[in-house]
């Protein structure tokens, strides 16, 4: 589809930033204040450095470098209009439900991915959009569950795979919860034999392999386990394309930098709060921190539309307008 029959005005940079010269500062909140709450994405690389804060840092800057080389907030903006139509109508991947602790269930559909039709950059903004949308679908961590459900030789693709793990291990740590391998393909069981003594051991000790939804059942609930993995949750994935207005908001210049003013005062307020609540460690102080913390996420939100574009989760009625999610 025409991006700009999607996408009423060409994107433009928080903050008041140039192209290409965004600053930390702004790197970090916009990333920070998707899941809602900044410590819990900030304990993300603590957790996967084991609590050293020098190495922790380290991996957030090394983040924020990535991101910003990348122009996250740019690939947020545009969303679908800039992906290949194609890949989204395959299904090859997507979120359709929940899994027994709360987080999204991403279905990857190993059979309709061919390496010699894809295209490597483009498959990886799939899955950065993949992986940037998922952020609004729970906490911020995910299931994937990859069907392997006719796979033959042909669909056979360690680029994407390695592709995959490295975003999700170096760019968005403590992401990845489980990763369900559902198997019925000995041609697969062969290949794994090869390929799993090089998989990284902190993600090898996340998979889990499954032949059925009995296998399945101690993460997904059969009852939310989509029909075409063996579940019992009647979803059937249809790609809804974009609306010609769905974004229109987008084009109020004045509404936008209203938002954006509240989200830069929230900010403010928040990192206010948290120097007094560094100095004093009262009670008083972690109350008006908390506070602060509930404005921020709330300006986030209400900034949300002017700076990314709505998705296929909104369109289906997982995401909502407050961005609370239904499955």
């Amino acid at each position: 589809p025409d991006s700009y029959a999607i996408i009423p005005t060409e994107f433009k940079p928080l903050f008041g930033e140039r192209l290409g010269e965004r600053t930390f500062r702004s790197a970090f909140w916009q990333a920070a204040t998707q899941i809602g709450d900044p410590d819990a994405w900030m304990l993300r690389f603590l957790r996967a450095r084991d609590w050293d804060v020098g190495e922790a840092l380290q991996m957030v800057r090394r983040t924020l470098v990535w991101r910003t080389g990348q122009a996250m907030d740019e690939v947020a903006y545009y969303g679908e209009s800039k992906l290949h139509h194609h890949t989204m109508e395959s299904g090859l991947a997507f979120a359709c439900t929940q899994d027994n602790l709360g987080n999204p269930v991403y279905v990857v559909r190993v059979r309709v991915n061919f390496a010699r039709n894809r295209n490597i950059v483009a498959i990886k903004r799939f899955l950065c959009w993949q992986i940037e949308t998922s952020q609004l679908l729970g906490d911020g961590r995910v299931t994937i569950l990859f069907d392997l459900a006719g796979f033959s030789r042909e669909n056979i693709d360690l680029p994407l795979v390695r592709t995959l793990i490295t975003l999700l291990t170096n760019y968005y740590p403590e992401t990845l919860g489980i990763l369900i391998l559902h198997v019925n393909s000995w041609v697969f069981s062969g290949i794994w034999s090869l390929i799993s003594p090089f998989i990284d051991p902190a993600v090898k000790a996340k998979i889990v392999m499954a032949r059925s939804a009995k296998d399945i059942a101690p993460f997904i609930d059969p009852s939310r386990l989509i029909a075409e993995v063996g579940g019992e949750k009647p979803f059937v994935y249809e790609y809804v394309v974009p609306g010609a207005r769905e974004n229109q908001c987008m084009a109020d210049s004045d509404a936008r930098q209203a938002s954006e003013n509240a989200f830069v005062s929230a900010i403010d307020a928040h990192e206010a709060a948290t120097r007094t609540w560094l100095a004093e460690s009262s009670d008083d102080a972690e109350d008006a921190r908390c506070k602060a913390r509930d404005c921020l996420n709330q300006a986030a939100v209400a900034l949300d539309p002017y700076i990314r574009s709505r998705t296929l989760y909104h369109r289906l009625g997982f995401i909502n307008a407050d961005q609370s999610v239904t499955f």
